[in-house]
């Protein structure tokens, strides 16, 4: 006879298994269509059916160079790529020195294992869905049957914003995003001592807690090199969610411990975060904000340039912005009021609900324009540079509430009146059905006929130049030799021309000047024939010129680091130390001590 143990085990390997492939068909069926979508231009010859392409999006042309010259700079042995040597017609840019570098590390794993860019995004945006979609099961599971979860999961996938950062922006960071704010929540109640599935865990204990920092640090550093914008905007939200915790329960120290675990992951972050912050103004980084005004940015109000342009996916969002209010209303209501009539119910839920809906309808009212005499109080919250990307947040929320009705449903089966129980499984029901079809006629469909992405032939990023430059890229000479002589006395031959380092041959018939066609920017230094050289800023382009001596002299230029780089790469490596310290300590900690208590899956 099997033992019941052996038995239970198996069948808690088969539920993992079966959650797992459905993980993994869900967001097959979200984001796999999309690599065959879109349409030829007119005169080109349309792939074979079962080719890989993609349709045109907002932003994917500033990411496909970007992920390119990244891979160069880590092919070419850099840890953190700061330089993209080929934007800006070849004079350059310190890109990832201002953009987050995250997601491009995922892109150069997989194009390092395929050979191919648009098969790399595939790859990499079906794993951002994957990890999403068990991001939020695994923090819905604490709190939710499995059912339930499943279909906040599903929820997840398919709502509409979810989507629509692939299918019509291209937004491949902000799709990172989407894993960790249900893992910032997960963290973040768990240090506010709410307990897991059923009352299971010691939540107060001392192992709990430094985990609870530590993960809450790893997530949050996580999510500021991935997206900082939504970063900033989903802080916002988090705020609001463990405010509504702390008075719900009166737990004042888990606050503390909430930020703790957020400045851990600030310092996480420092290596990209703090010379972004220190080195802005050595670049025009003022043009996303007057190109992009927030506060004109509200859902309805959308006054900006390209308004018109982009008229239908505006009035998307404008949609996708009822329904996510209305379904936090309805579900607040809806949940709220059957709670309330059924004795003892568990409280836990009930916090989290509140929780939710608080961070949501903070969200929704940020997103319009009333919320602008509060905004403008609010600390650079132009960070966010367009207020509908909270739709983020309340995709989370949605898929959270929606769950919970059917989660209330079932708890309160004999306990509540029918006609109550139907409206939770209805609109529980209702939330994830109408996300799917909107998203299926709204977010997928218009882009099966879209023009297909061709990428650009010159790739210019207009808010990353240095000051010392020209405004305005379109200043910028083509087809320039990458070094020349000033007055022409001799010969250069570059012998290595590498992202971040340099290797030019001068052979001079008198002292001349060599030209350097990349833009100066602190951390390039010169040497020539192994001696350290003076870099002057050209007064028309703000390129290099080094002074050379006459004779034949070999020149070496290294894109290298200052002194805040130097300190904020310490504070990342000590951070993510100290992170791995105290999970090791928690971990040796459970093995001398270790809980009876099983993990709901």
């Amino acid at each position: 006879m099997e033992d019941p143990k052996n038995q239970n085990s198996s069948e808690q390997r088969k539920r993992k298994l079966a959650i797992a492939l459905l993980c993994i068909l869900l967001s097959a069926l979200a984001v796999v269509p999309y690599f065959f979508m879109g349409r030829p231009e007119e005169g080109d010859t349309a792939p074979a059916g079962f080719t890989l392409r993609q349709p045109d999006t907002h932003d994917m042309f500033l990411h496909w160079d970007q992920m390119k010259s990244f891979y160069q700079g880590l092919h070419a042995g850099e840890i953190y790529p700061r330089w993209e040597e080929e934007t800006n017609y070849g004079f350059g840019a310190p890109t990832t020195s201002y953009y987050p570098p995250g997601v491009y590390y995922v892109t150069a794993f997989f194009y390092a294992i395929t050979g191919d860019w648009t098969r790399t995004l595939l790859d990499a945006e079906l794993l951002f869905m994957l990890a999403s979609a068990a991001a939020i099961y695994v923090y819905s599971r604490r709190c939710m049957s499995r059912l339930a979860a499943i279909a906040v999961m599903t929820c997840y996938v398919f709502l509409p914003y979810h989507l629509i950062d692939q299918y019509q922006r291209g937004a491949i960071a902000e799709l990172l995003a989407f894993v960790w704010v249900p893992l910032m929540f997960l963290f973040g109640e768990r240090l506010m001592g709410v307990r897991s599935w059923e009352g299971q865990g010691n939540e107060a204990s001392w192992r709990s807690r430094l985990t609870g920092v530590a993960g809450l640090a790893l997530v949050y550093g996580l999510f500021l090199w991935s997206h900082p914008p939504t970063a900033y905007q989903a802080t916002l939200a988090f705020f609001v969610f463990i405010v509504v915790l702390a008075i719900l329960r009166r737990e004042w120290k888990g606050v503390l411990l909430v930020g703790l675990g957020l400045g851990g992951g600030g310092a996480l972050a420092a290596a990209y975060l703090l010379p972004a912050a220190v080195e802005q103004e050595m670049i025009r980084h003022e043009y996303v904000s007057e190109s992009w005004p927030y506060h004109n940015t509200y859902i309805f109000v959308h006054n900006i340039f390209n308004r018109e342009v982009h008229a239908e996916f505006f009035n998307r969002l404008d949609a996708i912005w009822i329904f996510s209010t209305l379904a936090i209303v309805i579900a607040a209501v809806a949940i709220l009021a059957s709670t309330r009539r059924v004795k003892n119910f568990d409280r836990d839920l009930r916090d989290r609900v509140l929780g939710w809906v608080a961070a949501g309808l903070f969200t929704s009212f940020m997103m319009i324009r009333y919320s602008e005499p509060i905004g403008r109080h609010i600390p650079k919250i132009d960070i966010g540079v367009f207020t509908w990307r909270m739709l983020t947040i309340s995709t989370v929320v949605v898929a959270l509430l929606a769950g919970a009705c059917l989660e209330v449903f079932q708890r309160t089966r004999g306990r509540l009146e029918p006609k109550f129980r139907r409206v939770l499984a209805l609109f529980g029901i209702s939330v994830v059905a109408g996300g799917l079809l909107f998203s299926v006629a709204n977010v997928g469909w218009p882009m099966l006929y879209a023009p297909f992405f061709y990428p650009q032939e010159h790739h210019l990023n207009y808010a990353i130049i240095p000051r010392t430059a020209p405004d305005d890229p379109d200043d910028f000479p083509q087809d320039v030799p990458q070094a020349e002589l000033e007055s022409d006395f001799g010969t250069v031959t570059v012998e290595d021309w590498k992202p971040q380092h340099r290797v030019i041959q001068a052979n001079l018939t008198d002292d001349d000047v060599l030209l350097v066609r990349t833009f100066y920017f602190p951390g390039w230094t010169a040497k020539v024939d192994g001696t350290p050289a003076e870099i002057k800023i050209g007064e028309e382009l703000g390129d290099m010129e080094i002074a050379v001596p006459q004779g034949s002299h070999r020149v070496e230029l290294v894109f290298g680091t200052t002194k805040v780089r130097r300190v904020a790469a310490i504070i990342t490596v000590c951070t993510a130390g100290l992170i791995v310290f105290c999970f090791v300590a928690a971990t040796l900690a459970r093995q001398q001590n270790p809980a009876t208590v099983e993990v709901a899956v």
